[in-house]
């Protein structure tokens, strides 16, 4: 019998101490350093300006220079058969020309676009980013990694 009338005189809170203000205070610091670190990783976005890898890099610059190049040529070769072909002959060998340079801009820029893609993969790979948005689409935030981008298209 005693042992169930001291029984009944327990109390829940008296099987847990409370913690004294010092704990208190520790345990908020731990929970601020541990909210603080979450903050200060790596921010898991990364952001491309496109118009700057087209403008600045040496591949798409190097491409730009191939199109504007085979251009000039069609340009001069039509020149040259304009006195030698007549008209509908000249204005079949145009459309030709012109198909012929809208398949090769389709060509560089799918070059172009992987190229970029895989430099933004390894840069993302190596920055440990989870998403690369492009600038424009980007209002805020993210890591810019054009620079990157555009050193490995050297």
């Amino acid at each position: 019998m005693w042992c169930v009338q001291s029984y009944r005189f327990v109390k829940p809170t008296n099987l847990v101490s409370p913690m004294n203000p010092k704990q208190w205070i520790v345990v908020g610091l731990a929970l601020v350093a541990s909210l603080a670190l979450v903050g200060c990783t790596r921010p898991q976005v990364g952001v491309v300006d496109i118009n700057r890898v087209l403008n600045e890099s040496v591949r798409a610059l190097s491409y730009q220079k191939q199109l504007d190049d085979r251009e000039k040529a069609m340009a001069a070769e039509l020149a040259i058969l304009a006195s030698q072909l007549s008209r509908e002959e000249l204005e079949a060998r145009r459309a030709l020309y012109l198909r012929e340079l809208q398949q090769l801009k389709a060509e560089l820029e799918a070059r172009l676009d992987q190229e970029v893609r895989k430099a933004a993969e390894e840069v993302a790979r190596s920055k440990r980013l989870r998403v690369v948005l492009v600038k424009g689409a980007t209002q805020l935030g993210g890591v810019d990694i054009t620079n990157e981008v555009i050193e490995r298209l050297k």
